[in-house]
């Protein structure tokens, strides 16, 4: 699966492109779209999504058997750490610049010297008013150089950069004429550039993955974090069968920036979804309460590998290695959602099928990021884990995992939605 990973990457500059090639799998795996402004007609055994903002999907599939029903749910998220162009972007001297903010949390550095694409979506008006359209310019059209060692000799020894100084890509050199990006924009997409009335445009590598090493053991690429588990949770999705419990593929959009945008996973769309489906289905609240209590939640988003050059940053006993299977993610502190009682049911999962995992935590003096899990629990709080798969060099602009990860996750996700999770009167979990 690997190769078809990278082949998701390579068209997946942005969280709008992520969307709508996780679309792609799903109509190719006979998925039925459903408008959220419409109303549902669910058939026992049939499969469904509905995207929100063209930035997040959720797709589910409905048992032919509702007597013990709950959720078996995945979620992980679109959107990674870039550069965002500002509304008004265009910055004009000798060489024209592009005026753009942070998006997310990226390593500053792994961004300049790089050839870069810009993408994202535009808005433009037509006759019935006004819509939303993907856009990738798919060439490189701007870059972020560095400043001479000649002339800023503590680069080698620690520098804080500006992001609206030092971090401003250049697109043209004024000298050969000026070059506006919804130009460029409305050429890609042959339209009129007066048509084009706003856009979320952002700047993404042009270099969009390979296998790396000696033995070809490692994948190197833009936005691993968290394409990766995105697409292993879609992916998994197509491939199950269950009869008894929904299974659901929630991936969020603006997890780096915090979720906090009606498309992310500290809204309400995740419950909206799944309470629309149980109320399709003929079901009542009650009922709906009575998934929830057995259901269960992976929150899949990838997990810091031991990085050897940096080996004072991890935990002693608790680090985890590329091409050594699934992270478990444990945290005092609850920034993860995992407890015991979690743990030993993702885990049991992992092990029916052989699917290698590792239990990690952070070193105490060194907290790590969070992630979704815990923040849709705000929103629908059943059992839930965090998990990942190892990389290394997170939020750089060109990221490094192992090329043996995707497949124990694939396994063990196929595994999970296998199961009809029942929690009893005695607090087991029975599955």
């Amino acid at each position: 699966m690997i190769n078809k990973f990278l082949d998701f990457v390579r068209v997946s500059p942005t969280q709008y492109q992520a969307c709508e090639n996780a679309e792609k799998m799903l109509n190719e795996a006979g998925f039925e779209k459903l408008n959220e402004s419409s109303k549902w007609n669910l058939s026992m055994g049939g499969k469904y999504y509905i995207t929100r903002n063209n930035s997040s999907v959720i797709a589910f599939t409905v048992p032919t058997d509702l007597s013990n029903l709950s959720f078996n749910i995945t979620a992980a998220h679109l959107d990674s750490p870039t550069f965002k162009l500002k509304p008004n972007f265009t910055l004009d001297g000798a060489y024209q610049k592009l005026n753009t903010e942070v998006y997310g949390g990226p390593i500053f550095s792994t961004w300049m010297d790089r050839p870069l694409n810009i993408a994202g979506r535009v808005v433009l008006k037509d006759e019935k008013g006004i819509k939303t359209v993907n856009v990738s310019l798919d060439d490189a059209v701007c870059m972020i150089p560095n400043c001479s060692i000649h002339y800023h000799r503590e680069l080698n020894t620690g520098v804080k950069f500006n992001p609206q100084i030092d971090l401003l890509p250049i697109i043209s050199d004024k000298a050969f004429g000026s070059s506006d990006v919804y130009d460029l924009v409305a050429k890609k997409l042959n339209v009129n550039k007066e048509d084009i009335i706003s856009s979320d445009l952002f700047l993404a590598l042009l270099d969009r993955g390979m296998l790396v090493g000696a033995n070809k053991e490692f994948i190197m690429a833009p936005q691993i974090d968290n394409l990766e588990c995105s697409f292993a949770c879609c992916q998994a999705l197509i491939d199950a069968e269950n009869s008894k419990s929904i299974n659901v593929c929630a991936l969020f959009d603006a997890e780096e920036i915090g979720s906090r945008t009606r498309s992310g996973a500290a809204s309400t769309m995740l419950d909206q979804v799944l309470s629309r489906v149980i109320t399709n289905l003929g079901l009542t609240s009650e009922d709906y309460n009575i998934a929830l209590a057995n259901s269960f939640i992976v929150s899949a988003d990838n997990a810091q590998g031991f990085h050897p050059n940096y080996a004072g940053k991890f935990d002693p006993t608790n680090a985890s290695y590329m091409n050594k299977g699934i992270v478990i993610k444990n945290a005092a502190r609850g920034s993860y959602s995992t407890d015991g009682l979690t743990l030993a049911y993702f885990k049991s999962i992992c092990d029916e099928v052989g699917a290698k995992v590792q239990l990690n935590t952070n070193r105490s003096d060194v907290p790590g990021g969070s992630t979704l899990g815990c923040i849709s629990l705000g929103q629908i709080s059943i059992p839930s884990v965090d998990i990942g798969l190892p990389q290394i060099a997170m939020h750089s602009a060109y990221e490094t995992a192992g090329r043996y990860d995707l497949d124990e996750l694939l396994k063990a996700l196929a595994n999970f939605y296998s199961k009809n999770l029942c929690v009893s009167d005695d607090n087991h979990l029975v599955f």
